[in-house]
């Protein structure tokens, strides 16, 4: 084993050390164990909130979207599907309607009236299961819009399936009757004849996300079809794609299959680059502003080994005397402080995968109108551990080089004078 090695090794374990120098080193060990911790936490929390976020936008909408904009190209939709079906990359197509409306319910008739802006989305709805899970979670499930055999004035309705957050702030509940207002696109003035229908409630769903859950609704593709000019609403296809990320490369190919300005299309990354950019981003600052905790544990890494210099000089001087090199002197502290580092980091990482795990099994509840999501999600990424660790380690090894170098530069014959 090399001097250096041994020395910075025994200096570690050396009991003759001052015990305010012993409660620096702890305090060393103790910030950057700190700062590897919160940063391995809350990095996993950002993890987990972009892959639940991305995971559920996911699940409500499709991958990529083909949209008409004229009247004739909507009545060939269904020639557009089976040329987009036959494209290796896609799995399934699924026509919809897309329009805003009111929604108007009578809490108590004639007394209290709860009224919303809802988002309507036309569809069939076997092909839209083939699009997105979405329809597999509405309760109670269903297999068609059609409604019949409820006792009451208003006779078979049309069906409607509301988000659950849209059912709760309407305080309406199943089988009951809502209407929708929604006005034409051309608004004549003076004659101004908004059109209503009112609706019956056969299901919520519940995708997990406040922003959906809150403002969307299901019609059938027909209902939509008649109760929504062309002009107001967005008509087109809803595709799926075997790989989610290849989601762009998808919608090229498909802009050139069909070569037509008539159709338009998109995608889930286009639509959703902003929110996953500002993600990205504030994942990014987070990381250097919770280094700074790991920083300042190297500010006290350095204290602590400038006051062991201090306090090891004659032992500094004896050992130049005998031929060390400055090298060798500088390399003592340089690896006793690195030691230091990597015990801190060391414990950092264990701490923050144990409680990543219990926050993971302990559920916690958020408030699904802020966070957009209702629990906490922690997901663990390899990179980021050994970023983080990496990182740690770098810090813990730049705050040596000064001291250590301070160390070298001590006169052998000076200090054995003077101690």
């Amino acid at each position: 084993m090399h001097y250096a090695l041994s020395i910075a090794l025994r200096y570690l374990r050396t009991k003759r050390r001052s015990g305010f120098v012993s409660r620096v080193t702890m305090i060393a060990v103790g910030g950057t164990f700190v700062g590897v911790t919160t940063l391995i936490i809350v990095l996993s929390l950002m993890n987990g909130f972009e892959g639940e976020l991305r995971s559920r936008i996911i699940e409500f909408n499709t991958h990529v979207l083909v949209f008409s904009r004229t009247p004739s190209s909507w009545e060939g939709i269904d020639s557009v599907a089976a040329t987009i079906t036959s494209l290796p990359d896609v799995v399934a197509t699924a026509p919809f309607i897309r329009s805003e409306a009111l929604a108007y319910y009578e809490v108590v008739p004639g007394v209290r009236v709860k009224t919303t802006g809802v988002i309507i989305k036309g569809i069939d709805l076997d092909k839209e299961r083939s699009v997105s899970t979405v329809i597999d979670s509405i309760s109670p499930p269903i297999t068609s819009f059609a409604v019949s055999g409820f006792d009451d004035d208003e006779g078979d309705l049309p069906g409607i399936v509301l988000g659950e957050d849209l059912a709760l702030a309407l305080r309406i509940s199943y089988s009951e009757v809502l209407t929708l207002v929604t006005a034409p696109a051309e608004l004549k003035v003076g004659k101004v004849q908004p059109r209503t229908r009112d609706f019956r409630v056969i299901g919520t769903f519940k995708t997990g996300v406040y922003e959906f859950d809150s403002r969307f609704a299901y019609i059938g593709l027909a209902e939509a079809e008649t109760f929504f000019d062309f002009e107001a609403t967005t008509r087109g296809l809803g595709i799926k794609v075997k790989d989610i990320y290849r989601a762009a490369d998808v919608d090229e190919k498909i802009r050139d299959r069909l070569q037509s300005y008539v159709y338009g299309t998109n995608n889930w990354i286009q639509m959703n680059r902003n929110l996953f950019s500002y993600i990205k981003v504030e994942k990014i600052l987070m990381f250097l502003l919770l280094t700074l905790i790991i920083l300042i544990a190297a500010f006290n890494l350095v204290g602590m080994l400038t006051m062991v210099i201090m306090e090891k000089r004659s032992e500094i001087g004896i050992l130049r005397s005998m031929g060390a090199s400055s090298g060798g002197i500088m390399s003592i502290f340089m690896i006793e402080g690195t030691v230091i580092g990597m015990l801190g980091t060391g414990l950092g990482i264990v701490a923050g995968l144990v409680i990543c795990a219990i926050l993971k099994e302990i559920h916690i509840d958020l408030p699904p109108d802020v966070y957009f999501i209702n629990t906490l999600p922690v997901v663990v990424e390899a990179f980021d551990i050994v970023l983080v660790g990496c990182a740690s380690l770098f810090i813990s090894f730049a705050a040596t080089i000064y001291p250590s170098w301070e160390a070298c530069r001590l006169l052998p014959l000076d200090v054995i004078r003077y101690d």
